[in-house]
């Protein structure tokens, strides 16, 4: 007798079930349409579900050596064709899963069965192993004779047998018991790890490996330590304190944590010992306790993942879920402690705004584990950062986390998922996998704040507003989501509504009101409301302390340029930048630049305008958002008369610019256009950025529109310029501390001027009177402010009755 295994023939997943033998696919019994090659494709994903089945391998099982085939434009045809049989979403798998650069893994659960003799054997399937998780009996359709039934009565019993067992054990495996009463939307606080051992490569490695352990699970949600800081602060208590005992209780009991876990580890020789304790905070009871050896420091990091499936279990995830979503700790993190060290306390530095330590330690965990995923994340949010604004490193080391996308859990991959498409800005594409994530972790409050930030960011404020509202739901005392709504409502022109949000914001966080952007942000939402008297007094606190100093100045200086205090402003850009001599801030340096060429220009000194530019550039190899900022300053060169310097930014940036990244594609085409503009060609000029709006950023939307109206302005075409300005101001109403401020100053005078020229002298008198109005005391030499007064002369005088 053959004693080979045989073929596995029917193997069921969701509603779909693939037999093999006959080459079928069907859907809730009915008949998917499927060509043979993806046909074959699935075929060989199923039979060993949760495993990365190369592409090599592929390539040699779908085509013989004598095919000469592109095999990868082929491979990727069938997988799309799979993918649409399955209706299968790419960016969001339920089936198939990309692994780039590697291959295909299949996710979801299988089920194995067998023909045996004409019928039936089943066996159940998920991860990487096929299991023997039930089995039915194949019954004979012959006849059945007296003896043969008395024969059939054991099997039946056997059979009846084993299906209660079944059903006792699928019970036993999908059942919920929690050790603490916790609701859907409940949280746990883990505590800092209590090291024992004298061994320093313990104290943060071990919370940030067991705190990737607990998040695999999907019914409760662990208190995010990115929020500790804030709550420690609100108990009056250092932001980088220990988690003891006494304080994650009194953290619990303030924030409504209804379940709270204590680790530690103490050593003999090489044997450790690894406890934690399931607390309950209102009593301090422990509910649970469990305690894991392990023989050498090589075997801790499996002993820890024990303690989380424990863990799990006491809170109530059943542990069927608990093995689909549970990955092997040392794989997901680490084996290296010293990598893990490195890499945990490269995080904490980060999170405390100690940036430079940081980035070291993120190194040093990748030369000690090159394939340590999660620390090239680290780096590409470094990178991505306003920190450091490496766009091509950073899309570079998110290339290389998602290669290793085995090696980190499947919470972790889909938020590096949403976190590249955010920072690469592919809105859309960001938006779709924020929802994908936070479609199986609702309440996870980080990703809940970057969501709400691409919205914001990009045009959608009032749903950004709502994602803030829903996370004051999780966390009503979150400074920095008040702070977000603040400027979501800013945006819109809500004044009332972003003004009580900023009173929120500081009742919360009274520190925040001296922090640089949040107080500049403020002051502009004050001017905006007409209390520019508050705004100033806000700005003129900050120069009493050397460390906010500077800040101070340079707010001062742009509401002064506002105002048309030009050299009142160039003297506090001067200081301010004074105060950089080091040029440590190599973007805030270039900004004051930037700004006294602003000024140079305005008072009509375009030579010493250019030269500030120069001053501007020299910081420019050292910045990170070249297209963007290069744009910016190109456009000044150009209307400043230097096109050539400008055409030489463009030829800088033209390589740099992602095609798929729509901010730094229309911030090329607007230099393109503005060097058009200079060369005397408007038309082309216009062509160049069409169409310039809609854009999803809010910025961009500004300088976009702000140059269609001045484009049409020195092109003569009268009406479209008008209506260009006029979407200028009613979108922005106040432009304050931003670069092109001046230039939105410039728009009144130009409105004004059309008016008259199309005959609406009320319209002309009414636009010139609010550039009058915010110049009333301004420096009497500004070109703009004397064309100014003329233009409200030639209005008035257009009007009066011959002589």
């Amino acid at each position: 007798m053959n004693s080979a295994t045989p073929p596995r023939e029917l193997i069921s997943f969701g509603s779909f079930q693939c037999d093999v033998c006959s080459g079928e696919l069907r859907k809730n019994g009915l008949k998917v349409r499927l060509a043979d090659q993806p046909f074959r494709l699935l075929a060989i994903l199923l039979e060993r579900p949760g495993e990365v089945v190369a592409r090599q391998e592929l390539r040699e099982k779908l085509w013989t050596t004598d095919t000469y085939v592109d095999f990868d434009d082929s491979l990727n045809t069938a997988v799309n064709k799979l993918r649409t049989a399955l209706g299968d979403d790419p960016e969001n798998p339920r089936f198939v899963e990309t692994i780039p650069r590697r291959g295909y893994r299949f996710l979801a659960p299988v089920e194995f069965t067998e023909r045996r003799n004409g019928g039936l054997q089943a066996a159940a399937a998920q991860g990487d192993k096929a299991s023997a998780g039930h089995r039915s009996v194949a019954i004979d359709q012959a006849p059945a004779t007296p003896e043969r039934r008395s024969s059939l009565k054991p099997a039946l019993l056997f059979a009846g047998v084993a299906i209660l067992l079944f059903a006792l054990t699928a019970a036993w495996l999908l059942r919920a018991h929690s050790a603490l009463s916790l609701d859907w939307n409940d949280s746990v606080l883990i505590a800092d790890f209590e090291n024992n051992t004298g061994d320093a490569r313990f104290d943060q490695a071990l919370d940030t490996a067991f705190t990737v352990s607990v998040e695999q699970a999907r019914t409760f949600e662990v208190f995010s330590r990115f929020r500790l800081p804030d709550v420690l602060q609100r108990m009056g208590r250092p932001a980088t304190e220990r988690i003891t005992a006494n304080v994650g209780r009194e953290i619990c009991q303030r924030e409504n944590i209804r379940g709270m876990i204590l680790c530690s580890i103490t050593r003999t020789g090489h044997e450790y010992a690894l406890t934690a304790e399931l607390i309950d905070p209102q009593t301090g009871a422990t509910a649970r306790s469990y305690t894991e050896q392990a023989h050498g420091e090589e075997n801790i990091l499996n002993a820890l993942d024990s303690l989380s499936r424990k863990i799990r279990r006491s809170l109530g995830e059943p542990l069927y879920q608990i093995h689909l979503s549970d990955r092997p700790l040392p794989q997901v993190t680490t084996t290296s402690l010293a990598a893990l060290k490195d890499y945990a306390d490269g995080t904490a530095l980060w999170h405390e705004g100690r940036f430079k330590e940081a980035q070291p330690l993120f190194h040093a965990a990748i030369a000690a584990d090159p394939d340590f995923a999660m620390a090239y994340a680290a780096l590409a949010n470094a990178d991505c950062s306003y920190i450091n604004n490496a766009q091509a490193l950073c899309r570079q080391e998110y290339e290389r986390t998602l290669a290793l996308s085995d090696r980190v859990t499947n919470r972790e991959r889909m938020m590096i998922q949403a976190a590249y498409a955010d920072d690469m800005n592919y809105p859309d594409r960001a938006a779709t996998l924020y929802r994908a994530y936070l479609g199986v972790y609702p309440d996870d409050w980080r990703m809940l704040r970057n969501y709400a930030h691409l919205l914001r960011t990009h045009g959608r404020e009032e749903e950004a507003i709502q994602q803030y509202e829903q996370i004051l739901r999780v966390a009503p005392d979150d400074a920095g989501t008040y702070l977000e709504m603040a400027t979501a409502y800013s945006t819109l022109h809500d004044f009332s509504n972003a003004l009580h949000a900023y009173s929120q914001t500081f009742q919360i966080d009274p520190s925040r009101l001296n922090t640089g952007d949040t107080n500049r942000e403020y002051g502009i939402a004050l001017v905006d409301a007409g209390q520019s008297e508050k705004a100033e007094q806000l700005y003129s606190a900050l120069l009493a302390k050397p460390e906010t100093r500077e800040n101070g100045l340079r707010s001062l200086a742009f509401l002064d340029l506002y105002y048309g205090h030009y050299a009142s402003a160039e003297e506090l850009f001067k200081e301010a930048l004074a105060l950089d001599e080091g040029g440590h801030q190599k973007f805030s340096a270039a900004r004051v630049s930037y700004m006294l060429g602003e000024i140079a220009g305005g008072e009509g000194n375009s030579q010493k305008q250019i030269e500030e530019l120069d001053a501007a550039m020299t910081s420019f190899p050292g910045i990170g958002p070249k297209v963007v900022y290069g744009a910016l300053v190109g456009q000044a060169y150009a209307r400043a008369g230097a096109v050539r310097k400008a055409e030489k930014i463009l030829a800088t940036i033209t390589p740099l610019v992602d095609p798929y990244n729509t901010r730094q594609t229309k911030h090329l085409r607007l230099l393109q256009g503005e060097i058009a503009l200079a060369d005397g060609n408007p038309d082309k000029a216009m062509a160049a950025i069409l169409p310039p709006v809609p854009t999803d950023d809010s910025s961009t939307k500004t300088v976009l529109t702000e140059f269609m109206a001045y484009a049409n302005q020195r092109a003569g075409h009268l009406d479209a310029a008008i209506r260009w300005y006029e979407k200028l101001l009613a979108d922005e109403p106040g432009l304050v501390a931003w670069e092109p401020e001046q230039r939105y100053l410039q728009a009144r005078y130009f409105l004004a001027e059309d008016y008259l020229a199309a005959g609406n002298r009320r319209k002309a008198s009414a636009a010139i009177a609010e550039l009058l109005k915010l110049w009333a005391n301004a420096d009497a030499n500004l070109p703009l402010r004397k064309e100014a007064l003329a233009l409200n002369a030639r209005i008035g005088a257009s009007v009066r009755p011959a002589a």
